[in-house]
């Protein structure tokens, strides 16, 4: 299929490419610069220099609702920080990424000339439908709490940095579906393990309700991976997913 082949092309980036240029190379930046004094250590210790003088990276907001403020409060005081609402606000912003990045996958598989053998166009149109059911439930909890659903709390700010790159793969024309589907595997993994983490949040607060909602999530969620896994394995092993599987 042309979307898996992986073809021998003019690729120049190795230096075996061209033994003797690459020593002259060498040899020119050898000759041309001066090296600093000291190794790599002293990167690191620029780099807790940094740390020491930055600020952190936002905060959770203040509650503008009696409701929120008693959320805060009871927050407050079982868990000593306000963790809780910061990773639902990740939530939030990773399943809009989410989601995002499922509708990049299904325009990856639109314009894949050759889809014989690719995965069921249904099956990804309803995982695409479920990380977007999700968002709006994370954002209706947070609602439910007196917090904003559309504030960018510290570890919401962190994962949309993160999930930058894995929109900008999908994104690019010139990725396959197989490459997209691959980024897709890498954001499956790091979304199961955080509805965990919630999910144990939500519990130490008492929250069943939020509980509950997270723990169908992450059910669903599994269910992505392991798809999306098989997916991936049956893709480069054999060129085609069977069908056997949906």
């Amino acid at each position: 299929m042309e979307t898996i082949e992986t073809n021998l092309g003019i690729n120049k980036t190795g230096v075996l490419t061209s033994i003797q240029e690459a020593l002259k190379t060498k040899k020119g930046a050898e000759s041309l610069t001066t090296p600093p004094p000291g190794d790599s250590s002293l990167l690191g210790e620029n780099r807790v220099l940094y740390m020491q003088e930055g600020d952190p990276v936002g905060s959770v907001p203040v509650p503008m609702t009696v409701k929120g403020l008693l959320s805060s409060a009871q927050e407050k005081i079982l868990m000593g920080n306000h963790v809780f609402m910061d990773k639902l606000g990740e939530r939030i912003a990773f399943e809009r990424t989410g989601t995002r990045l499922y509708e990049a996958l299904i325009s990856k598989y639109q314009g894949t000339s050759n889809q014989e053998g690719l995965p069921d166009l249904i099956t990804i149109e309803q995982f695409y439908m479920e990380e977007l059911k999700h968002f709006n439930m994370a954002a209706e909890i947070m609602m439910k709490l007196g917090g904003d659903p559309t504030a960018m709390t510290p570890s919401a700010d962190i994962a949309g940095v993160a999930g930058m790159g894995w929109v900008q793969v999908i994104n690019d024309p010139r990725t396959t579906f197989l490459q997209s589907l691959e980024t897709i595997l890498q954001a499956e993994l790091v979304d199961n393990a955080c509805w965990e983490t919630l999910i144990e949040l939500a519990a130490h607060l008492g929250l069943k309700e939020a509980v509950d909602e997270f723990t169908l999530a992450l059910q669903e969620e599994s269910v992505h991976l392991t798809t999306v896994k098989q997916w991936v394995k049956e893709l480069n092993l054999d060129g085609k997913v069977s069908r056997l599987l949906q």
